[in-house]
């Protein structure tokens, strides 16, 4: 149990930092989430559970060809600037462009 508390603690944590970051400097908040430091977390958690190179090396893979599709949410805000677009458009837009990516990339990779 207390391992699991720790868990949520490091998660926790790194989620709290950008967040905390941006409100100083947007450019450090994006920085420390641009790190891969979420999968780093569940990459050293799911290795911890399971001592199994193999799965955490297919989960690394995964994330790989995931993060471009994900990527597509921030394209609306992009362009806020100029469009003046209220939040919730541009996340709407943003989250229905991704979600477009990974059923594309899950139906051409055959899943």
């Amino acid at each position: 149990m207390l391992i699991y508390v720790f868990k949520l603690a490091m998660s926790l944590a790194v989620i709290l930092a950008s967040a905390e970051a941006a409100k100083r400097s947007p450019t450090l908040g994006a920085f420390i989430v641009a790190l891969p430091l979420v999968s780093i977390l569940s990459m050293t958690w799911l290795w911890w559970d399971t001592r199994d190179a193999a799965k955490v090396g297919a989960y690394a893979r995964e994330i790989f060809f995931l993060v471009p599709a994900s990527l597509l949410f921030f394209l609306p805000f992009l362009f806020e600037p100029r469009s003046h677009w209220p939040y919730w458009l541009n996340f709407s837009l943003g989250f229905a462009a991704m979600a477009a990516a990974f059923a594309a990339l899950g139906f051409w990779r055959g899943h």
